[in-house]
């Protein structure tokens, strides 16, 4: 029986020393401040994304002015570099441009040229008239200056073309 006895090994346990799954359970219980903030940064990234590219369908008179006023200073620069007469014309239903060759005026539809017709709720006052026509000649130079107010809702932005073919937003 003593032989017995020998073989058996008595497993002894200390409190000093850890099992390796409490020691793994020790080091996963949360995340890590780096961790953390890697995260916050790619929310903070993927917002500023959405945010910068998601544009609103209501655009406003300002947006509506800006857009009028660089088309007119486009076609400005394009007649200069055609050496061609370019016109606009503004009606109560949007604006159209113009060029003239071989006597007749023909309307552009290239971009950014083509016909544009207001946005739903957004009207043009020209000076009490009903509708507005300005011929650039080859040099640049308007045939007439102009005060265009571009009226949403409550808001009205002017746009003006002074006689040296400046096309500025009023601030």
């Amino acid at each position: 029986m003593v032989r017995l006895a020998a073989r058996m090994k008595m497993r002894i346990f200390t409190a000093n020393k850890p099992t390796s799954t409490s020691n793994f359970a020790l080091r996963e219980r949360g995340f890590t401040l780096v961790e953390l903030m890697v995260v916050l940064f790619i929310i903070g990234v993927a917002s500023a994304a959405v945010v910068m590219t998601a544009r609103s369908t209501d655009r406003d008179a300002r947006d509506e002015a800006e857009q009028l006023a660089a088309r007119l200073a486009a076609l400005r620069d394009q007649s200069i570099l055609q050496s061609t007469p370019m016109a606009f014309a503004i009606r109560p239903s949007g604006y159209s441009f113009e060029v003239r060759g071989d006597g007749v005026w023909r309307p552009l539809q290239e971009k950014p040229f083509a016909s544009q017709k207001w946005t739903r709720g957004t009207s043009a006052s020209i000076g009490g008239a009903r509708q507005l026509r300005v011929a650039f000649d080859s040099t640049g130079l308007p045939s007439s200056s102009a005060a265009i107010g571009v009226k949403r809702g409550d808001r009205v932005v002017t746009v003006n073309l002074s006689a040296t073919g400046d096309v500025r937003v009023a601030r």
